[in-house]
């Protein structure tokens, strides 16, 4: 999806086998699968905050659904307080998307088909505000589906139409604020009335504002918080920030400081970026390594619970170091998963023999590399020790 290696439109399976994550325009990738009629999903990560994802399905060229994969609960909250307010009591522990838990109020009955396709749309059409004003993400085109019911098939063009004036409005303050996952802290509590009052002449609705945004929270949690729309606070906050008054700072997940270490050893910088990304999002501490030949040290120093470990590496292969951490009285008991772009029988045996715990073939998604980990980490793998992955 990068320009040297783009969705060939004779050959869309192409897209199928190269489900690495790679970089490039996410409006050239959205336009090719248009073009191609693909059905599948398109992930996206804001190079700008890799804590943030967005996914967009498709079904023969039309958008069945577009959301965020990392704080979905925020921003699913933020739109159900003004779409669906009769919900607002509704607990949204339990789901596992933002899909789910629409599907699942509707097939309860707690909201009416109309007001599912209508929350679904809006979650759709601002998710495809943000992709289009990323002019380079981190792009991956897996032909899954995995929606089910499908309650919305739109063409692109219909979809984002009525959205060009929002477009327009967050590609302006896109270099103060990217994308209404950041998280709002205040600079200079002195300066933000001063720099509010000449527009918004509102004692108790500035005091309401500092109030809120003294919470931390994301854009949304913000918007929900002060009952406006997400786009009309980001417009307010952006002289805050070019005046440093506020400042703003990734998404990330605010279990990260207390989640359990996964270690990384590949000596590939770009394998590092994406795992690093996926595991922060999900709450993991990281420990990123590129030399393996230092690798023995370092692990007993911090004991992660998990490693992950590359197989072809310069000094001393996966293999090699895997049978070094197994013969460590220290380290031997912490689960290995195995990384490689080989996907065969004998790779895999080999892994297994020298005491690695899984094995994720060469490329994997957030999906799948978050399953190996939490299957190892909960003590849910397959009798044999091995989870199968396939992408695509």
């Amino acid at each position: 999806m990068v320009e040297n290696t783009p969705i060939q439109p004779q050959k869309p399976e192409n897209v199928h086998s190269a489900a690495a994550q790679l970089v490039g325009s996410p409006t050239k990738a959205l336009q090719k699968i248009v073009n191609n009629n693909l059905s599948g999903r398109l992930t996206i990560r804001d190079t700008s905050d890799p804590s943030v994802f967005w996914r967009v399905h498709f079904g023969n060229g039309k958008v069945h659904f577009a959301s965020s994969l990392t704080g979905y609960k925020e921003r699913l909250s933020y739109y159900l307080s003004r779409l669906c307010p009769q919900l607002k009591e509704l607990s949204l522990e339990g789901f596992q998307s933002d899909y789910q838990a629409i599907c699942h109020y509707w097939k309860a009955g707690k909201i009416s088909l109309q007001q599912a396709r209508e929350v679904l749309l809006k979650l759709t059409q601002e998710a495809l505000v943000q992709v289009l004003n990323l002019p380079q993400a981190g792009l991956q085109f897996e032909k899954t589906v995995g929606l089910d019911p499908i309650l919305l098939s739109l063409p692109l063009k219909q979809t984002i139409l009525p959205m060009r004036e929002a477009i327009g409005k967050w590609g302006k303050i896109k270099a103060e604020i990217a994308s209404p996952f950041q998280r709002i802290f205040i600079r200079n509590l002195e300066q933000i009335p001063k720099l509010l009052w000449p527009t918004f002449k509102n004692v108790d609705g500035i005091k309401r504002l500092i109030e809120v945004l003294n919470r931390g929270g994301c854009l949304y949690e913000v918007a929900q918080g002060l009952k406006i729309d997400v786009l009309s606070l980001a417009l307010l906050l952006q002289p805050l920030v070019q005046a440093e008054a506020v400042g703003v700072k990734p998404y990330q997940s605010e279990k990260v400081e207390d989640g359990p270490i996964i270690a990384c050893i590949d000596d590939s910088k770009t394998t590092q970026r994406h795992v690093r990304a996926i595991l922060q999002a999900a709450g993991y501490r990281c420990l990123m390594l590129t030399e393996p030949a230092k690798a023995l040290t370092t692990l007993a120093r911090h004991k992660p619970a998990l490693v992950l470990m590359d197989i072809n590496m310069p000094e001393i292969n996966g293999y090699e170091l895997c049978r070094m951490l197994r013969q460590s009285s220290l380290l031997q008991e912490i689960p290995i998963v195995m990384l490689t772009g080989r996907d065969g029988i004998i790779d895999k045996m080999r892994s297994r023999m020298v005491g690695a715990n899984d094995y994720i073939t060469k490329p994997f998604d957030a999906q799948q590399l978050l399953k190996a980990i939490e299957m190892q980490l909960l003590g849910t793998a397959d009798s044999d020790g091995e989870t199968i992955l396939q992408t695509g």
